[in-house]
């Protein structure tokens, strides 16, 4: 869904969970592609490693994959050791706004069905 919501079908993509020991510290996913071949590889924090609910676990994954995604689309922009601060803000904040949108068109969709019945 978020593949194609970014307009990244022209991608291989593969999603992966990992365990803690797999990914940087401090970090909770991370995505590495290959911009020629347009191929990349998602990791994202495993569910079990989580000390939260499963809910909460379930939307972080999402806002994590969401997140990676966002890079990927970015793959293509010039990249610095300074500018990569300024990028993971701007990716937090764009993948929140995505989100948050998406949830409110989920509940909409959910209101309006319950009002047909």
């Amino acid at each position: 869904m978020w593949q194609n919501r970014l307009e990244l079908s022209d991608w291989k993509i593969s999603l992966i969970t990992v365990h803690r020991g797999e990914l940087s510290p401090g970090t909770l996913g991370n995505v590495r592609w290959n911009l020629d071949e347009k191929t990349a590889r998602v990791k994202v924090l495993n569910a079990n490693d989580y000390e939260l609910p499963f809910e909460a676990a379930f939307s972080d994954m999402e806002f994590t994959l969401v997140h990676e995604l966002i890079h990927l689309e970015l793959a293509s922009l010039p990249r610095t050791d300074e500018s990569r601060v300024d990028e993971e803000g701007a990716v937090n904040r764009m993948a929140d706004a995505l989100l948050q949108l998406d949830h409110r068109e989920s509940a909409k969709a959910n209101v309006t069905a319950f009002l047909a019945r």
